[in-house]
């Protein structure tokens, strides 16, 4: 037997599809590299902004009318609230320091006074 084309049965298949494959990327980036392409391309992608941007601001007036939070105001509300959770952690820390000083007084040991004993003067008669 001979050991060519007929021992792999797919490989005139993996031929064909190479040398389509050689020809479709030739024949590409011949036409990418023209200005007509840059162009159509540059008009598509605006083209795709505007769209995006129209769908945008109708969805916002949409919300609007439905009264109903866009996503901005959404991530605007959260970084509202994160300040505020700062603010108030900072008020507890600011409070909490003198209740620290005063407890570390409390734990000291007293000094011991003697014990009261004089009495007042008696009033005058």
């Amino acid at each position: 037997m001979a050991e060519g084309p007929s021992k792999d049965p797919s490989a005139a298949w993996r031929e064909l599809v190479s040398q389509w494959e050689k020809n479709i990327n030739a024949l590409a980036n011949q036409n990418m590299a023209s200005d007509e392409f840059s162009s159509g391309s540059n008009q598509a992608m605006n083209l795709a902004l505007r769209i995006q941007q129209g769908m945008a601001s109708g969805m916002a007036t949409y919300l609007a009318t439905l009264n109903l939070p866009s996503r901005a105001d959404i991530t605007a509300l959260g970084e509202r609230l994160q300040a505020m959770e700062a603010y108030l952690s900072r008020i507890a820390v600011a409070l909490e320091e003198p209740a620290r000083g005063k407890s570390r007084t409390r734990g000291a040991p007293k000094r011991s006074r003697p014990p009261r004993t004089k009495q007042p003067p008696a009033p005058l008669p």
